[in-house]
């Protein structure tokens, strides 16, 4: 199995970048805290949800920059600096 982890991997990074295939393995790790919460009824503590919370937010914030960046920008009080 590990084989076939590490040439999918290979596959992944060859197609897209380092941090994407780190981003995707964090998924994987929340994948199977849920898997594991679902199926076998595991406890999983705040500090678990809240982890997963934050690599979900992250997860979303790396694949939408373009979005974050105009959310942040029409905020009132920020826009382009003024010249005096």
């Amino acid at each position: 199995i590990s084989v076939l982890y590490n040439l999918a991997t290979f596959c992944v990074l060859s197609l897209t970048s380092a941090l994407t295939v780190h981003v995707l393995g964090n998924v994987t790790v929340v994948g199977n805290l849920l898997l594991s919460r679902l199926l076998f009824g595991s406890h999983l503590s705040g500090l678990s949800y809240l982890g997963i919370g934050l690599t979900l937010a992250g997860m979303f914030m790396y694949h939408q920059p373009d979005l974050i960046a105009a959310r942040w920008a029409a905020r009132p009080g920020r826009g382009p600096p003024h010249r005096e």
